[in-house]
């Protein structure tokens, strides 16, 4: 399984310490230019920034055709117009907990996926028993989600 990511989940994993929990689950992350740029340059004092730059499991992709990625409404970012561009480039599952930006991979036929499902895949293989603590840090530390979707996930997860 192929997964792009933007930096949103990858920030958030790594200002809740759970860098290593997205390794574990996801193995591999390919990532475009400007997420690179976006956390690893403009973000290059702020958690995981090192981390990220070392990772020998994160993968910077170019992406070569920027017209794709003109065309891509500019009310998204750059880092999440280029991940929607390579993630359908690569016919891989997109690591993205933006809901705009997730709505218009959608429409191109992208799988989407966010952070709750990589907590939900981290308990189902054994690498965390609950998924409540490590979620209520990447809430904390800033990751943005709507309190009735995190509370019904929760429930359904059994916490």
């Amino acid at each position: 399984m192929i997964v792009v990511s933007n930096s949103g989940p990858i920030i958030s994993f790594a200002r809740a310490n759970c860098l290593e929990l997205l390794r574990h689950v996801l193995k591999e992350i390919k990532i475009p230019e400007a997420v690179y740029e976006d956390i690893v340059l403009q973000g290059r004092s702020k958690p995981g920034a090192l981390e990220i730059k070392n990772a020998d499991w994160i993968k910077k992709e170019p992406v070569k055709n920027q017209s794709q990625v003109i065309q891509l409404p500019p009310s998204l970012g750059l880092g999440e117009r280029e991940a929607i561009v390579l993630a359908n480039k690569l016919k891989a599952f997109l690591l993205i907990d933006d809901r705009s930006a997730r709505k218009e991979a959608e429409k191109r036929g992208i799988v989407c996926f966010g952070s709750l499902k990589v907590l939900k895949d981290a308990k189902d293989k054994g690498l965390i028993e609950k998924i409540k603590p490590i979620g209520e840090e990447l809430r904390r530390t800033g990751l943005r989600i709507k309190n009735t979707l995190y509370q019904n996930f929760l429930q359904a997860m059994g916490e």
